[in-house]
């Protein structure tokens, strides 16, 4: 059965840099195979001495390591292609243990660093977990949720930074303080989600505490540089209900597209769909219960990707915004999760998703899948056949090629790994 999950998700984003290193349940063990085309390492790919090798000559199915250096416990990654490279943002613990911190690399498309691994926060301060990440022409934004240990009702905060192409930090640490009808909201924001603007600048989704004592999502615009742009856009905090879990795309003709899990305190949780200039709506009829929604936009259309439930089982579905039915996904009376779309230029889909084997662990699969009324996804290729339930990540690189990202191993041993496939 799909339950209701509004509280757990926010239990895990406020508690998961402790329980990371404690360990999971032995379901998240080691894992039984290695990833695709193994043998080709980074110590195989040409060094950053050599210099950038054009994708066009580099390119090939391998998987590489993403921070070989760094210490156990790698997880959370979120992967952009910037036209040029790969950028990784992820999580570490810092020195000697203790909290989380958010790190960035920039692989070429040979799997060697252009940018090697290196510490986003200007502050590193807090346990810092859940980073996201978009580039904007030479502009890169990096966000994160930030437990600062004061606790009351203000220790959870979304913090961000601007950086360049090659890392150099474009501002300093900030810490996102939204407005609400002209008053700023000082108390808990979470879970950030990022996207381009229409004016090249950023949006920030996330969720914020609300007067009504419940959560509510909301939509910050920002400009090039971080700055705060006007009042943050919010469908309304409503009574006894929390939102969560957002997710945000920006459709060809500007629209922002919001879709989060609302979650009654009685009742099943459901995903809505929230236009910046309508009024929010149930996103499909007909399902006992929905969560964990991930958004696109190509010039096609607004494309929404969650797990919903009806009597004959909890399949993922694939659902063209507007549309007039969704697509399934997945082996029946299995259990589907935590999907990631990843677009191409040209109009093209990946979907990275897990299918549950045991436990906390997982399969994570990608598959390509052809935008339309409804959807249709396409073979389902198998990445890794033992992951343990932390985000997968997925970004179109060039041409036939897609780069996806994960964790591996046992607790608390995680590694990222990446993988260049082709769809």
């Amino acid at each position: 059965m799909l339950e209701r999950t509004t509280c757990l998700l926010l239990l895990l984003a406020i508690t998961a840099g402790c329980d990371d290193r404690r360990g999971t349940p032995e379901d998240a063990g080691p894992p039984d195979a290695a990833p695709p085309s193994e043998d080709a390492s980074p110590s195989d790919a040409a060094t950053p001495d050599a210099g950038p090798v054009a994708c066009a000559d580099a390119l090939a199915e391998r998987a590489v390591a993403i921070d070989p250096e760094g210490p156990d416990t790698q997880i959370h990654p979120v992967v952009r292609w910037d036209g040029e490279a790969l950028w990784v943002v992820y999580v570490r613990p810092e020195p000697g243990g203790g909290d989380f911190d958010v790190w960035a690399t920039r692989l070429g498309c040979d799997g060697a660093p252009r940018v090697a691994p290196f510490l986003v926060q200007e502050s590193p301060e807090g346990n810092d977990i859940d980073p996201e990440l978009v580039v904007s022409g030479d502009r890169v934004l990096v966000a994160w949720q930030t437990d600062d240990g004061t606790g009351g009702t203000d220790n959870l905060q979304i913090r961000y930074r601007v950086l360049d192409r090659d890392g150099a930090p474009v501002s300093g640490d900030r810490v996102l303080r939204t407005v609400r009808a002209g008053e700023p909201v000082t108390d808990n924001h979470m879970m950030p989600k990022l996207a381009v603007a229409p004016d090249g600048g950023f949006l920030v989704a996330g969720i914020r505490a609300s007067d009504v004592g419940r959560f509510a999502v909301f939509v910050q615009p920002l400009d090039r540089d971080g700055a705060l742009v006007g009042e943050a856009l919010e469908p309304g905090p409503e009574a006894m209900i929390t939102q969560s879990a957002p997710s945000i795309a920006v459709a060809a003709d500007g629209a922002i597209w919001l879709a989060y899990d609302r979650a009654p305190d009685e009742g099943a949780t459901e995903v809505w769909l929230w236009e910046t200039t309508g009024a929010p709506a149930l996103a499909l009829e007909g399902l006992t219960g929905a969560s964990g929604a991930d958004l696109v936009a190509i010039d096609g259309g607004v494309y929404l990707a969650f797990a919903g439930e009806t009597p004959a089982g909890n399949d993922l579905r694939l659902l063209q915004v507007g549309g007039a039915e969704a697509a399934l996904v997945g082996v029946p009376r299995r259990t589907e999760t935590a999907p990631r779309w990843a677009p191409a230029p040209d109009g093209r889909l990946g979907l990275a998703y897990f299918r549950q084997v045991r436990g906390f662990t997982m399969e994570l699969l990608v598959a390509p899948v052809t935008a339309g009324d409804p959807p249709e996804a396409g073979e389902e290729q198998l990445v890794h056949d033992a992951a343990p339930a932390y985000q997968p990540a997925l970004t179109h690189v060039e041409g036939d090629y897609w780069f996806a990202s994960w964790a591996e191993g046992a607790s608390p041993a995680f590694r990222l790994r990446g993988a260049f496939l082709r769809l």
